[in-house]
């Protein structure tokens, strides 16, 4: 097997402790520029004054505007950058504030609504949550790798197939890398495919290795047609269970950590949970407003994460399905989420370029980045350059992998902070996953290729192998 090698940038990104941004001399000259025209004390249409301070404050007849550190979840924040459904576009019937202006305004809500240079930011800043690795390792016995898979029979697709799922275990050097109608299957040690998974539901779009790395689920279909989870025995390649007949793909998958439960959802908006491996229905989630693009249990299995394609997250009870939260941050299609090995932080990622931590003992974000992920033009770029963050993974030692359209695998610290930067790709980073000893960091892209990272050198895998090796078995 053959591979392609080359020196990747390693960008070390310190952190900058950022301006202050006071109402006095920051914003209150933007409002003056855009806004005071209808929202003056003079002509508070909709009841809102933007020209002092507290009437920012107290809000207008519909209510508050701002809330302190949460710039995402404030109305004044909404409407000007124009970018959330559902809200009117201000100033109405008037060009869009500047970009750089509504950085400042939402700066400034994050920062705590600062009045002037004297003034103490509002709200309660966010808490970092340290990070404890899990003490004790439930699994033992030697670590589950495929061995002696039997050949699949459905011909290799003419043409490389972008990867749509990626997954590696836990506790092993394995890659499972999503196909056309097949499941890939990679040795990170041996650098050699020991067989691959037949999928003949479609195309997985989901794929997560059990807890203990020796089940894999593959959830996905074909789209409008069916869709369906399937479990796997990793050692040997048997199906274990058949969960759910859906009428459309299946986006989202997860399995609890007791192996018990498998949580699904699609373009149906409901969360269906089943029982393992009878496939038994469990429960429905109806809460959700739109397609379902992400779920995850997180590592006790207490509690389960959703999300879908109008921005909406919720935690439940995993065994009843009652609410416990929902976490209002994102603008746009959220389209990953993570649990931290210590079950106290999990991310979010979505198509509005946002990055967050969420505690989860209090469902507040402990971070959130909106500029990484945005691509830097290389040539004439017209209009603004869409961000997005695609996938994302928690390393077994708390760090945090990322990739999205900027084509760059970022690594962040335990806190949320960046770390550091691959080179850019050429082609779209689609998934990534960290490997279970924490030292690489593995994505696939659009042309059907895994990009492995540890930081330093960058390692191809090519397309080929993986289709070669799975023709010959």
């Amino acid at each position: 097997m053959r591979f392609i090698l080359f020196a990747a940038m390693l960008v070390p990104l310190a952190a900058q402790t950022p301006k202050r941004i006071e109402y006095e001399n920051d914003v209150k000259p933007i409002f003056q520029r855009h806004c005071l025209t209808c929202h003056s004390a003079g002509q508070m249409t909709a009841g809102l004054s933007l020209e002092s301070y507290p009437g920012v404050l107290k809000g207008g007849g519909s209510g508050e505007i701002v809330k302190p550190r949460r710039a995402a979840a404030s109305l004044l924040y909404q409407v000007i950058a124009q970018e959330t459904d559902g809200v009117p576009r201000m100033p109405l019937g008037q060009p869009k504030i500047p970009d750089n202006e509504i950085g400042i305004i939402r700066e400034w809500i994050q920062q705590g609504l600062l009045a002037d240079a004297n003034s103490q930011p509002k709200g309660q800043a966010a808490q970092p949550v340290d990070f404890q690795p899990a003490s004790v390792n439930p699994a033992t016995g030697p670590p589950p790798m495929p061995v002696n898979l039997p050949p699949i029979v459905s011909p290799e697709p003419a043409h490389p197939h972008p990867v749509t799922a990626l997954a590696a275990s836990p506790r092993a050097p394995l890659l499972a890398i999503g196909g056309h109608e097949r499941i890939y299957l990679y040795d990170l040690k041996t650098h050699a495919s020991p067989g691959t998974l037949p999928f003949p539901e479609g195309i997985p779009y989901v794929l997560r290795f059990s807890r203990d790395g020796a089940t894999l689920l593959a959830g996905g279909g074909r789209g409008v047609q069916a869709g369906r989870v399937v479990l796997y025995d990793v050692r040997t390649g048997k199906r274990k269970a058949e969960i759910g007949q859906e009428t459309d793909i299946v986006l989202a998958a997860d399995l609890s950590a007791d192996g018990k439960m498998v949580a699904l959802g699609g373009p149906s908006k409901v969360v269906k949970v089943f029982s393992v491996p009878d496939g038994k229905p469990l429960y429905q989630i109806v809460k959700h407003t739109d397609w379902i693009t992400a779920i995850s249990f997180n590592p006790d299995g207490s509690r389960l994460a959703t999300a879908d394609r109008a921005g909406g997250i919720f935690l439940w009870e995993s065994q009843t399905g009652g609410i416990i939260v929902s976490l209002a941050e994102h603008k746009d299609s959220v389209t990953t989420l993570a649990w931290r090995g210590d079950g106290r932080v999990l991310a979010s990622g979505g198509e509005d370029g946002e990055l967050v931590l969420w505690d989860s003992q209090d469902g507040f974000p402990i971070s959130t980045d909106t500029k990484t992920h945005i691509p830097k033009a290389t040539g004439p770029v017209y209009g603004k350059p869409r961000s997005g963050v695609l996938s994302a993974d928690f390393m077994p030692d708390g760090r945090l992998v990322t990739v999205g359209r900027d084509r760059v695998i970022h690594i962040f610290t335990t806190d949320g902070k960046p770390q550091a930067a691959s080179a850019p790709s050429e082609p779209l980073l689609t998934k990534v996953a960290a490997t279970f000893d924490s030292k690489l960091a593995a994505a696939g892209d659009y042309d059907g290729r895994v990009v492995l990272w540890n930081g330093k050198e960058t390692e191809i895998i090519p397309h080929a192998p993986l289709g070669a090796a799975a023709a010959a078995r």
